[in-house]
């Protein structure tokens, strides 16, 4: 069978792709067609059909073949003798995020899995694609190219993993290892792209130090700059990064912009290349369930801070500085006691894309459990082989095991490389931290590499008291509505909900006085900080619930430590030193 493409946006001020299928020589008397419920990477049904219309099918002599519906992302054809024939059909895009497809009059967007349909039984089939941009728009993608806008995939899998990007964009090019990489960016804010290309391309040297050459022909980074925050999707041959458009200007801003650049770019091999067993083939109809995800993503961004580190982006007390956030944001989050490295993983269908008032009380994020995780056995790995081998190891010896032959590695895989590489048995290790909720000791697991660890309280210099109070309520949006109360903390016991609308605490107005960023700099989530008051003491909160005005009373506990910092222990021994610098430097 021969299948082609043909990709236009006619106009793209309705937002809408026009898709032809061009199939030839099909088998079958009936053809079964499906567009993708998810993207790979964005572990969530998202039923892109529901942005599917005008779904016609002719033959070359323009006559109409009858298509039913089978279920919500699958139709058939009835072809019968036509064995040549083509499918059209246009797809709405108005998701403008890195998982979505997006149109409008500056530019087009698409992930394949949003916009293109496969026939089923043939995704293994060759493909190549056709793009008729808007007028002078040009095309950035990952797909091989063949011709003047032409392009192939050998399978849908690849097609389907390599976004777009067509419009009036910027490209940024440099070459790593005779490789060319592109900086596909669209949007304008306060960038500099000198220093843009320039820190990118050590991001592409550092990452492939770990595993010693680059898997690829051409990369291509897919940017846009927004006024929303960050987010980024990983691809095959590409990602994709969402960023606000003025977070160059701020050097903490810009380092964080720099970490998902780094966290998207080591997907490159772990999860692209080294994936868990359940992660490709892909059922794209249906959840592909997986306890690992804490090793695909958690993992990668322990690394997307060590391979700044490596490169000079970051320095050693910058690095330790976005660890201690780790840390603290971990010890407080309720729902480590209750949630596993595994379930979390697992549970990432219902719970990491759906959020709800109830995920910090019941659920740990396999981002953040996963990243203690890697640092956690690379430390183990670096102390016990002292200072011979660290994680890195490991990594070199899963893509020359796993990636040889395609297949994907388990749980008891991952435990066999790691005592493979170390010589350590981490059976206990994962029974307690990883399908376990042991409590993890921050301050035994940095003295492994000589390293202290402090808690207190932030700018208590600036008041009198020794202690702060703590209500334990989560706001968002507005600063006035409660998101989210945490568990066993004096608001729930004291009857305050999620969806109350706090307006007065002891008769003052509620305001942004008495709230700060739940983590360091964060823009989105925040908690109670009551600096005017102390532990015990009583407070009445005035509130609306669902309309009508309410009041609550509450004694104040003790807020825990709300700032840990990480520094160099006193008289390291050699050993320790070398644990340490393996460890960091790899």
């Amino acid at each position: 069978m021969k299948l082609g493409y043909i990709l236009e946006m006619r106009e793209p001020q309705n937002g809408f792709f026009q898709v032809t299928m061009n199939i030839d020589s099909v088998s079958e008397d009936i053809t079964m067609l499906t567009i993708p419920a998810w993207t790979p990477g964005s572990y969530a049904i998202r039923d892109y059909a529901r942005n599917v219309r005008m779904l016609k099918a002719r033959t070359p002599e323009n006559e109409s073949i009858e298509i039913q519906k089978k279920d919500k992302s699958t139709w058939k054809l009835i072809n019968g003798n036509n064995k040549t024939f083509s499918v059209s059909y246009e797809v709405y895009a108005g998701d403008f995020s890195v998982r979505g497809s997006h149109l409008d009059t500056t530019h087009g967007y698409l992930n394949g899995t949003n916009v293109f349909m496969y026939i089923e039984g043939y995704k293994d089939q060759s493909i190549e694609l056709i793009i008729k941009p808007y007028e002078d728009w040009k095309v950035s993608t990952g797909l091989e190219k063949i011709g003047e806008n032409r392009f192939r995939a050998t399978n849908y899998d690849i097609f389907a993993d390599s976004p777009i990007e067509i419009g009036k964009h910027r490209s940024l090019l440099f070459t790593v290892d005779g490789r060319e990489h592109e900086i596909a960016l669209y949007g304008e804010g306060n960038e500099n792209t000198d220093k843009l290309v320039e820190d990118v391309k050590k991001i592409v040297e550092t990452s492939r130090t770990v595993f010693g050459n680059l898997p690829y022909k051409r990369y291509v980074f897919i940017m846009h700059l927004t006024d929303k925050g960050s987010g980024g999707l990983e691809h095959l041959n590409s990602n994709t990064i969402d960023f606000n458009r003025f977070a160059f200007g701020d050097k903490r801003d810009y380092q964080s912009f720099l970490s998902v650049v780094s966290h998207e770019y080591f997907h490159l091999w772990n999860v692209k290349r080294i994936r868990p067993v359940e992660l490709g083939p892909f059922n794209y109809k249906e959840e592909n369930y997986s306890s690992l995800l804490w090793v695909s993503e958690g993992i990668t961004n322990f690394y997307a801070y060590i391979i700044l580190l490596r490169s000079g982006l970051i320095s050693k007390e910058e690095y330790f500085k976005h660890v201690s956030e780790i840390f603290r944001a971990y010890d407080m989050t309720p729902g480590t006691r209750y949630e596993s490295a595994s379930e979390s993983s697992f549970d990432a269908w219902i719970k990491l894309y759906r959020e709800s008032p109830n995920n910090l009380n019941s659920y740990v994020s396999y981002y953040l459990k996963g990243e203690i995780l890697g640092f956690m056995i690379s430390l183990r790995i670096c102390e016990y082989t002292k200072g011979q081998k660290s994680l890195d190891d490991v990594f070199r010896h899963m893509i020359e095991k796993y990636n040889k032959d395609g297949r994907g590695f388990t749980e008891k895989d991952l435990l066999s490389t790691l005592s493979e590489v170390s010589s350590l048995d981490f059976g206990p290790f994962f029974a307690k931290y990883v399908r376990g909720t042991d409590n993890i000791d921050f301050v035994s697991e940095l003295k492994r590499i000589g390293m202290t660890l402090e808690e207190k309280y932030d700018g208590l210099d600036k008041g009198f008291n020794q202690t702060l109070p703590f209500l334990g309520i989560i706001v968002k949006k507005d600063k006035n509505t409660v998101y989210s109360v945490i568990e066993d903390s004096p608001a729930q016991k004291a009857g305050v909900m999620p969806e109350d609308e706090i307006l007065a605490i002891n008769k003052f107005k509620m305001d942004s006085r008495f709230l700060k960023p739940l983590r360091e700099r964060g823009d989105s989530m925040f908690i109670d900080s009551l600096r005017d008051y102390k532990p015990g003491d009583r407070i009445r909160i005035h509130l609306f619930r669902r309309g009508l005005l309410d009041r609550a009373d509450a004694t104040l506990g003790e807020a825990p430590k709300d700032l840990y910092e990480i520094r160099d222990s006193e008289g390291v021994d050699e050993i320790t030193s070398r644990v340490r610098e393996k460890f960091l430097m790899g």
